[in-house]
């Protein structure tokens, strides 16, 4: 019983370590390709303008970021595409399908609602 929760937690241990050592390399990574434009930008351009341009794209990443994060991601699209396919078919079923996949249908959308609601 306590193998399976000891490896569990050295799993997520081990991710948590290559997750934040792998942060860490791109902050890193950013700080060095931010300075590096800074250096160029400021070679072609002016001080201000160099600014102005990496200001701009760091404050574009991080509305399509807000953007990703308040839209729902993958579960909710997921879902509507599940809820589009379930609904479809439901239509097409009073014509072609027979009951019984109707209701296998009707019951895995059901299922799928009921998940949804209790995250």
């Amino acid at each position: 019983m306590f193998e399976g929760l000891k490896t569990k937690a050295a799993t997520t241990a081990k991710r948590a370590g290559l997750l934040s050592g792998g942060l860490l390399a791109i902050a890193a990574g950013a700080a060095f390709l931010t300075a590096a434009a800074w250096i160029y930008l400021a070679n072609v351009m002016d001080a201000q303008m160099a600014a102005l341009i990496i200001g701009g794209v760091y404050a574009g990443l991080g509305f399509v970021m807000v953007g990703l994060a308040s839209s729902g991601g993958s579960r909710e699209e997921a879902a509507t595409g599940q809820k589009a396919a379930t609904h479809g078919a439901g239509e097409q079923g009073a014509g072609g399908q027979p009951p019984l996949m109707q209701a296998f249908l009707q019951g895995m959308q059901a299922g799928v609602s009921a998940t949804q609601s209790r995250r």
